[in-house]
């Protein structure tokens, strides 16, 4: 009788041990989120809209340089003109250039916010008007607000240098250069 028990307490043994090893972890209750009564309203930034002043073909007239306290007159037709898909072009004086722009929406001191650049030019030498256009896409590039006031656009950059462009059709002499805004 002594083997039966002992063949009974290692039956038992053995399914304890079965058992133990094939049981489960207690499952914790699923973890309920509660919705939300009021709906979550995400902001998407946008770029305010190009207004339709803006829009137009322009000559610059005159460029006030050393913070716009130095007024010089273009000694050829520099250009500009803005375009729907987000970029600018025209002609320099000796290379045309283009490159992207951004209206900030910031209304400053001295108009609406606006960045333009980085630019790109063609490579042409043009001895008579270097300095002039480098000068011009310098201040172009570094263009931090604009005001447009009937056939008048002015642009600022960031150290206070000012281009004063007409639109074509409202010049009419090369003499008559409107003062910058």
């Amino acid at each position: 009788m002594k083997p039966l028990t002992l063949l009974l307490l290692i039956v038992v043994i053995g399914t304890v041990m079965i058992a133990g090893c094939t049981s489960q972890k207690p499952v914790s209750p699923p973890v309920v989120t509660p919705i939300p009564t009021t709906p979550v309203v995400t902001a998407i930034p946008s770029t305010p809209a190009m207004p339709l002043t803006l829009t137009r073909n322009w000559i610059v007239t005159t460029m006030g340089i050393q913070g716009g306290t130095a007024i010089t007159v273009p000694t050829t037709q520099l250009s500009l003109a803005f375009n729907q898909d987000g970029t600018v072009s025209g002609y320099g004086g000796c290379n045309n250039y283009n490159g992207p722009y951004a209206l900030t929406g910031q209304i400053l001191s001295k108009g609406n916010g606006i960045t333009i650049g980085p630019l790109v030019s063609s490579l042409r030498y043009c001895r008579d008007y270097t300095d002039q256009e480098n000068m011009y896409l310098q201040i172009l590039g570094n263009a931090k607000a604009y005001v447009v006031d009937g056939n008048q656009l002015s642009i600022t950059d960031t150290s206070g240098n000012v281009l004063v462009y007409q639109t074509p059709a409202s010049l009419v002499t090369p003499a008559a250069n409107p003062q910058p805004i």
